[in-house]
């Protein structure tokens, strides 16, 4: 689905349909409260992409200089989640600032990396599609979006809402906690 049409549902649960029609008709030289929508749709697939469901890639690439440059990635790197050969054995790796180091042995490598959506303009479509539902992204949106305009009253039900979807769709991560020592 498109943002803007993600966007204009957000604008609609909001009870504002002349923002609803603008979001369906903006362009990227947008401003004001339309342009503040648009932040909030990115600002809500960004947190669900880092907290909640992370967008994975994976790439195979030549190894130069005895390394890949993170600026051969399609995509900023968040987390390296594998690093293997051509085979898809693992290998070991060294990271730095601005590469990957592997053996010189080897001629290619295959690096699977969760990634931090790139901002989004308004006919790009939605970086999820499985248990991201448009209402789901519309109640964050919808939070953001009285948050950003100072009604916290109307912030807090939809954040509420939201993460009460969240939880529904099962991506949210149960609560980690450490059994306390017990000495005999």
């Amino acid at each position: 689905m498109q943002v803007r049409q993600i966007a204009a549902l957000a604008a609609e649960c909001l009870g504002r349909d002349d923002l609803a029609e603008s979001a369906r008709s903006a362009t990227d030289s947008a401003h004001g409260e339309t342009a503040s929508l648009l932040r909030c749709y990115n600002l809500v697939e960004n947190e669900i992409a880092l907290d909640y469901i992370p967008l994975i890639e994976e790439e195979r690439l030549a190894v130069q200089n005895g390394g890949v440059s993170f600026s051969r990635l399609r995509f900023a790197p968040v987390e390296l989640r594998r690093v293997s050969d051509d085979e898809g054995s693992k290998i070991a790796f060294s990271l730095f600032p601005d590469r990957i180091a592997v053996k010189p042995s080897v001629l290619f490598v295959k690096i699977r990396y969760s990634y931090s959506p790139p901002q989004k303009s308004w006919d790009d479509e939605c970086a999820f599609h499985e248990k991201i539902s448009p209402r789901l992204m519309a109640q964050g949106i919808a939070g953001e979006f009285c948050l950003a305009h100072g009604l916290f009253a109307e912030a807090a039900v939809w954040d509420k809402r939201y993460r009460e979807s969240l939880r529904a769709a099962h991506v949210v991560r149960r609560t980690l906690f450490v059994r306390a020592r017990r000495w005999v």
